[in-house]
């Protein structure tokens, strides 16, 4: 039934695609070709500036007429109009006598394309596909899916690869966290999310370490018009886990000064699945009221910011904290028990266990523009403090509880100082120079009874260079080095209780000894030289071609050099290696696409290799610690990643907007016995989704409004790692009502949407629950309601 539905939705291709909004960008020069820096350029209620090389971009441009205007002191006004079908790139030579008022029709005019294969979308996608989560919010993109923990929260994957192999950004910051754990989610507000880019391919050049399988890049500087005030109130509201929230920002700025206010509170209760039991160690649970009892939850986040610009100088001052309180299913916590799944008649109370995170982030970013550079300062600390709150357990007779805090089992808490220093110099209108280096400092402390992580330092310095050519207006070249050291610091732990408890059950003193040195002390160094070259050509006005080939790295983390013990969170006992080296790998990247009209086409294959993937395998042999199960070691083996992406999106007859979205991924393990050549967990099935949206004409009352049907189909997926389960193919289905709603002086934004309509039980493959049959979230109705206020413009 799956393979029908994957291929019915293959058929669709032909014709099918979604709409997008508008992008401008160009260059101002004078009369004697060099570039104009600082030139204010206005189109609509949006304004910008132009960068030292005289370039500017402006998005989110609604199709049709527009006026742009183009000032600079000393020089005449350009003042045309343009008509918008598509994103366009334009050039303006700054004269002394001023032309007359002049339709200008361009569809897509000629350019130097990015290197990068990338996709970027703004703040309103963000909260129109908002479904719980940051990362959850962005599947619909190609290449991206999301390792969902609950309802709340959930860990980006792009093209098979997450945890540690993903660098998340805000403002230039590379966000720090507890990556490692398939159950730590990423402590991101997805409404303060202004603008989003996910860069996939080779990522390590610009951000180092971790972003091997491409970045994620959250801006939040977007800065606000002079003499303005706006903002936006939100509100939302789901029926899966009965969610009540609301998300208020405002934004003011004078002249040179300027503020924004933001803040987000979620609260939820315990959410719906569609099936009535689990089985979680080889115990089947009850599920009452097909409802997953404490997986209820709150998030509170606030961001704050500051800044000062004028043409040479712009600075901002960033501070945000996001606080995440849910609780844990107890019929997939430690020992089974069906005693502990009992209703007890409260949905929204938040009983043990229960996790709770708070990250606290302080940004300063600074920039200086002269004449032909500008020079980039950023200083950063974060703190992420993790616990996870269980009953006073034990598995070992002779341990006594904690006098203090006798219920906190685990607790990290990562605190991280980052120094970023980048210089942008064009030496021309063609050649651009970018050096940059990058400091930064970690230290985890860790409390509670239980042992997973141990305490450590890591100190990491890496230092790059990149050259951007642009050949011609059709083709650019791109080419970076960069070279990192880290070192690693971990503390030694022994567990005394443990050692006394095996060695009082008749085990050797040496046997003991290994098992109760759940951490050795650990000095490492690791260094790695990376280099990428990259291309973008546009062939035509239609055909763009973007390629790019690099080596990319990643340090081994503390847990995959040190563990040794159970991970409650990952259901079995984990063991680090400390001969690990760094993951290294070559990475291809290439992006066909087409545009025409109203009707757009991408391709996009890659392959990574990986000459040593590090990944937890089976060992073959039992743990003796009580209830430790098979002990998975962290080992190293050259790996193989394949796949490509297609979208297509198109309008038909100016009212009916389609989008077609596919995915295949291939991986797998290489080794001497292609027997043991087993695919690489965490692989996303093939996959693909659609959406058909019809736009309704316009009334007084009712502008953009916009009825939607949509589907997801995945593959069975059969091609699992050792430690997996197969894992069902699915076809859901959805839909979506949106309009703007005008009352006067009164406006707002409406969107009622409905997710899994048929409540189907199905499995994602990537679920941090899908090794206890524990399905998705079933029927889902939610409602949106935004708000603006003021007038909102930005540069």
């Amino acid at each position: 039934m799956q393979q029908k539905s994957f291929l019915v939705l293959c058929l669709l291709l032909a014709g099918i695609t979604g709409f997008s909004q508008n992008k401008i960008s160009g260059i101002i020069t004078h009369v004697k070709r060099q570039p104009l820096n600082g030139a204010h350029i206005h189109i609509a209620d949006k304004s910008t500036a132009t960068n030292p090389a005289g370039r500017f971009e402006i998005k989110n441009i609604p199709s049709g007429k527009t006026r742009l205007i183009v000032s600079y002191i000393g020089y005449r006004t350009i003042d045309t109009l343009l008509t918008i079908t598509d994103d366009i790139s334009v050039s303006f030579t700054m004269k002394p006598d001023i032309s007359a008022l002049k339709e200008v029709v361009i569809s897509k005019a000629a350019q130097p394309q990015s290197t990068k294969n990338s996709e970027k979308v703004n703040q309103n996608y963000i909260q129109e596909s908002y479904a719980g989560s940051f990362a959850k919010s962005l599947e619909k993109l190609p290449g991206v899916n999301a390792m969902e923990i609950g309802a709340g929260t959930s860990k980006p994957i792009i093209r098979g690869l997450g945890f540690n192999r993903i660098a998340v950004t805000e403002n230039g910051i590379k966000q720090e966290g507890q990556q490692w754990g398939a159950d730590h989610g990423l402590e991101i507000d997805a409404f303060n999310a202004e603008n989003v880019e996910i860069v996939k391919g080779v990522g390590a050049i610009e951000y180092g370490s971790d972003a091997m399988g491409g970045v994620i890049s959250i801006n939040n500087e977007a800065v606000p018009s002079p003499n303005s005030f706006s903002g936006q109130a939100l509100a939302i509201a789901k029926s899966v886990n009965n969610t009540i929230g609301t998300s208020v920002g405002i934004q003011y700025r004078k002249d040179h000064f300027f503020y924004k206010l933001k803040g987000t509170v979620l609260d939820f209760g315990d959410y719906k699945v569609p099936t009535d039991e689990i089985l979680y160690l080889n115990t089947h649970i009850p599920v009452y009221n097909q409802t997953l009892k404490n997986t209820a939850g709150r998030e509170t986040d606030f961001f704050g910011q500051v800044g000062y610009i004028d043409k040479k100088f712009k600075s901002t001052l960033s501070i945000s904290n996001v606080y995440f309180k849910s609780g844990f299913f107890p019929g997939a916590h430690g020992i089974p028990s069906i005693a502990a799944v009992q209703d007890d008649g409260d949905d929204r109370n938040i009983g043990l266990p229960y996790q709770r995170v708070n990250h606290f982030k302080i940004i300063n970013n600074n920039q200086w523009s002269f004449q032909n550079s500008q020079l980039n300062a950023s200083v950063s600390f974060q703190n992420n403090h993790r616990q996870e709150w269980s009953k006073f357990h034990t598995h070992y007779s002779n341990q006594q509880p904690p006098e203090v805090n006798p219920d906190l089992e685990l607790d990290f808490n990562l605190s991280t100082l980052d120094a970023q220093l980048k210089y942008k110099y064009n030496w021309s209108v063609a050649h651009q120079t970018t050096v940059g280096i990058q400091n930064q400092y970690q230290s985890n402390t860790i409390d509670g009874y239980s042992f997973l992580l141990p305490k450590f330092t890591r100190n990491a310095i890496g230092a790059y260079a990149i050259h951007d050519y642009t050949v011609s207006q059709k083709l650019k070249l791109n080419a970076g080095i960069r070279f990192d050291r880290a070192q690693i610091a971990i503390d030694k732990f022994f567990d005394q209780t443990l050692y006394d408890y095996l060695t009082g059950n008749g085990q050797s003193p040496a046997v003991a000894n290994f098992y109760a040195e759940r951490s050795r002390d650990i000095d490492k160094n690791f260094s790695s030289f990376n280099a990428s070259v990259g291309m973008g050509y546009k062939m035509n006005d239609s055909w763009n071609l973007t390629a790019t080939i690099g080596s990319n790295f990643r340090f081994p983390t503390a847990i995959e050099l040190s563990a040794n013990g159970i991970h409650h969170g990952a259901f079995r006992h984990e063991m680090g290696d400390a001969t690990l080296d760094p993951e290294k790998g070559i990475s291809f990247d290439t992006k066909l696409s087409y545009t025409k009209n109203n009707f757009k086409a991408a391709f996009s294959p890659y392959a990574y290799y990986f000459s040593n993937y590090i990944f937890l395998k089976p060992s073959g042999q039992f743990s003796i610690l009580p209830h430790g199960g098979q002990i998975y070691q962290y080992s190293q083996s050259e790996a193989l990643l394949s796949g490509f992406e297609v979208s297509l999106e198109k309008r038909f007859l100016d009212r009916i907007t389609a989008e077609v979205v596919l995915e295949y991924l291939y991986n797998r393990q290489v080794t001497s016995d292609s027997s043991k050549d087993y695919p690489l967990p965490f692989t996303p099935p093939a996959n693909g989704y659609w959406e058909i949206g019809y736009n309704f004409k316009s009334s007084k009352i009712f502008t953009n409004a916009v009825v939607s049907v949509n589907g997801r189909t995945a593959l069975e997926q059969d091609r699992i790692a050792q430690n997996e389960l197969i894992t069902p193919g699915y076809s859901i289905f959805g839909g979506a009502v949106k309009s703007d709603i005008k009352l006067g002086s009164f406006l707002a934004n409406v969107q009622l949407s409905v997710n899994n309509a048929f409540n189907t039980k199905y499995f994602n493959h990537n679920s941090y629950y899908r090794a206890l049959e524990i399905p998705e979230m079933g029927r889902n109705i939610q409602l949106l309601i935004r708000i603006p206020f003021g007038k909102a413009s930005h540069e």
